[in-house]
């Protein structure tokens, strides 16, 4: 029987929320539970149910990589747990080995006999807690033959513990799906030319995209001076910081429909020679309630530098539809203008070919005419 501490339930579940936002603390967490269950290997993992490959997956006991391979290549697809596991029925369920087949049978099952065993595992406690969009995610709990079969003890104090591996799992999702909009985000800014500053309610910079940090490398016209954004004209400085001033005091608790549109602006800041100046504009952070950290969020500065405000190749607009070599060349050349004759010609293709590649190409992008290729590619994305 398991005899979970108050100081190791609070220790667990802290390393448990911490793994939200930091990996390695789902390795702490495992290992908290082996000790718990006087187990000898906890593992944690999310599998893709279409091939049965892992997706992430931690253990506290570091096997060496012949233990991962042989389970999830062959081991795993012979497992008399999974079919019963896999159940929606049993979806959050927390069950033993010997609670889906009897104990005898379970041992003369290749599975045990050939996999198990060679490693020092004999009794199993787990669950399937979470299945959805062909991602199913588990925990499994594994002692060795010499220590007592897991109990009720153990099962319902696994069960107990569910809830929070679901919500941590929710959570993490959440926060990946936020770092991965914001990636795009500042790679979208980033290939338009336009850098993103934020800015906390003191004024520091404290983060910035990859184009903002080659406008500041620069040190034309616009630097950073102790985290804090300066234009070297002093009009165009004192303008800057007027804005940024007013934007940092808005009410952000509010609605962005809410706050005073005079809290936002534009601004140009003047380069040397005859460089075209940066546009820029200043907005407060909106929609968003107060937090506690010093460096909070306050105000977002978009730069654009017109060098750089390139509209995109139709190569680059199409890029995202997995078009095939010729597809893509076919596409390049009906953009330009020409007919599918002179294509052939060019290309040494029949007309024929370059029909089907064009049927292929539109079903792609979704067209059905010449027109619709042409506003596709020409737009600025």
């Amino acid at each position: 029987m398991s005899q979970i501490t108050i100081d190791q339930q609070s220790r667990l579940l802290a390393h448990l929320y911490s793994g939200t936002i930091e990996y390695g603390r789902w390795a702490d967490v495992l290992r908290i539970l082996t000790s718990s269950y006087d187990a000898v290997n906890c593992s944690l993992a999310t599998i893709d149910m279409r091939t049965g490959k892992p997706i992430v997956q931690y253990t506290s006991q570091a096997f060496e990589q012949s233990w991962y391979e042989d389970y999830h290549n062959r081991y795993a697809k012979v497992s008399p747990l999974r079919p019963i596991l896999f159940k929606r029925e049993n979806i959050g369920r927390v069950m033993t080995a010997d609670q889906v087949m009897p104990p005898h049978e379970f041992e003369k099952t290749e599975f045990y006999c050939d996999f198990f065993k060679r490693y020092g595992i004999r009794h199993v406690l787990g669950s399937v807690f979470k299945l959805e969009q062909g991602r199913a995610a588990y925990i499994a709990l594994h002692r060795s033959p010499r220590t007592a079969p897991f109990d009720q003890a153990d099962i319902d104090s696994l069960q107990s513990f569910l809830p929070h591996l679901n919500l941590a799992f929710r959570i993490r999702s959440h926060c990946m799906g936020l770092s991965r909009y914001e990636e795009v985000s500042q790679q979208y800014l980033d290939s338009k030319g336009k850098g993103l500053l934020c800015l906390d309610r003191h004024g520091r910079v404290v983060s910035m995209n990859k184009e903002a940090e080659r406008i500041l490398r620069l040190n034309d016209g616009l630097a950073l001076v102790q985290d804090h954004l300066q234009a070297a004209d002093l009009g165009d400085n004192q303008r800057l910081h007027q804005l940024l001033s007013r934007s940092s005091q808005a009410d952000i608790s509010v609605g962005p429909d809410i706050v005073d549109a005079a809290t936002g602006g534009a601004a140009v800041v003047r380069r040397t020679g005859n460089q075209p100046p940066y546009a820029l504009w200043i907005f407060p952070v909106v929609g968003r309630g107060l937090h506690f950290e010093d460096n909070e969020i306050a105000t977002a500065v978009e730069i654009s530098d017109p060098l750089r405000s390139a509209v995109p190749t139709p190569e680059n607009v199409l890029a995202g539809y997995r078009l095939t070599k010729a597809e893509m060349r076919l596409a390049s050349a009906l953009v330009e203008g020409s007919q599918l004759k002179d294509i052939a010609l060019r290309f040494d293709v029949s007309v024929n070919t370059l029909k089907v590649q064009r049927r292929s190409l539109y079903r792609k992008i979704g067209a059905t005419r010449h027109f619709d290729l042409m506003r596709l590619a020409r737009r600025e994305v």
